[in-house]
């Protein structure tokens, strides 16, 4: 008799794949030997997807868009990792609504909306998937000229712990990191004094998400990971 086993290869899901974090742990997972798709906000950056992996076109705050996408990627699905989000600073006064809502959109209704749909795709791998989300440094403590983005970043590390609790009996482990800030060519042009030494890159905060997606990291759910470097 044949002992030749079935084996499958992990299939992923990275939002927001083409930035900079996003393709950090898109390239980690596929070295990893999953099969990786990535979201991207236009077809514009569908070209500049990397290679080896499928890129699909949305609104990760459109939940028409969200549901297409899973339906595109398939099913099921060992890990999705939600990386949509960004930073908008300043002073709380100076905020106006537009930039409230872009916030609450981009940060946390992404994440929320991403989440909703990532249940049955999760659910459906043998033994549950896996769903790591970003939160930031000051979301695990406090800041002044980053308290929009952190309300919604602190929305998020609620999300990761009632979910890793509604989904236990799933077997889906629901995740974060905390990142501060990272290295990235943007961000040290925005803060050209700054030393770069200490903060983590993105392929380094990549490799804690790879951890917690990994088999190593299996018996962790509902935390937070600070990833914070020297900084």
């Amino acid at each position: 008799m044949s002992d030749a086993r079935i084996t499958h290869t992990p299939r992923a899901l990275v939002t927001g794949g083409n930035g900079r974090l996003g393709q950090a742990v898109a390239q980690w997972l596929s070295d990893a030997g999953f099969e990786v798709h990535i979201t991207v906000r236009d077809e514009a950056a569908r070209a500049t997807a990397g290679s080896g992996v499928t890129a699909h076109v949305g609104d990760l705050s459109n939940e028409a868009d969200v549901k297409r996408i899973f339906a595109e990627v398939g099913s099921p699905l060992e890990a999705v990792v939600a990386t949509v989000g960004g930073f908008h600073g300043g002073p709380l006064i100076e905020m106006d609504e537009a930039a409230i809502d872009f916030e609450y959109r981009l940060n946390l209704k992404s994440s929320i909306l991403t989440m909703v749909h990532a249940h049955a795709t999760l659910a459906a791998h043998p033994g549950g998937g896996s769903a790591v989300l970003i939160a930031n440094r000051p979301s695990l403590s406090s800041g002044p000229g980053v308290a929009v983005t952190t309300a919604m970043k602190a929305g998020i590390v609620s999300l990761v712990k009632s979910l890793a609790d509604e989904w236990k009996p799933d077997g889906i482990r629901v995740n974060a990191v905390a990142p501060s800030i990272m290295d990235t060519p943007e961000n040290r042009r925005a803060m050209p004094n700054a030393d770069p030494a200490l903060w983590p890159t993105t392929q380094q905060v990549a490799e804690v998400i790879g951890f917690l997606v990994s088999d190593a990291g299996s018996i962790v759910s509902g935390t937070v990971v600070p990833v914070f470097g020297r900084a």
